[in-house]
């Protein structure tokens, strides 16, 4: 009886293994492609700072993680604006970051497809949510085709 008890408890606990061993595996595999800051680059405001960092994952897909903050007590709003392009010369898909009120963060990753081409983004300044004054330049911060 005793025996037949120990079996069962080892299977018990070899199931309950394999049970978290599936719910502790991580995700797909990602590579990173590296960090990028706004800060200096020509395409950001006073007021404002961008920076993140840019992986790719097994299946293609590009995720670009972000984060915008308001670095100034100027009554404006700090904003990340992105431009992904992709292969086919046309399609383009626009997204942006908020953060208000000197020094809050906002934090986001957006996925792209796998026909990507490049990314571009550059800091503005917000003024009651609206856009306000943004950097005249853009800044690629991926180009995955030279």
């Amino acid at each position: 009886m005793n025996t037949r008890i120990r079996r069962r408890a080892r299977a018990a606990i070899a199931g309950l293994g394999a049970l978290v061993a599936v719910f502790v595996m991580p995700g797909q595999a990602q590579a990173a492609l590296g960090s990028w800051t706004l800060e200096g680059s020509g395409s950001g405001v006073v007021g404002a700072h961008a920076w993140g960092s840019l992986t790719l994952d097994s299946d293609g897909r590009y995720y670009l993680a972000a984060n915008i903050k308001d670095t100034a007590a100027d009554g404006h709003g700090a904003r990340l604006e992105v431009m992904a392009y992709y292969n086919d010369g046309w399609s383009s898909r626009y997204e942006n970051l908020n953060a208000t009120g000197n020094q809050a963060t906002k934090s986001f990753t957006w996925n792209f497809a796998p026909d990507l081409d490049y990314i571009d983004a550059r800091e503005c300044l917000t003024e009651q949510g609206e856009e306000y004054r943004c950097a005249s330049s853009w800044y690629v911060i991926h180009r995955v085709h030279p």
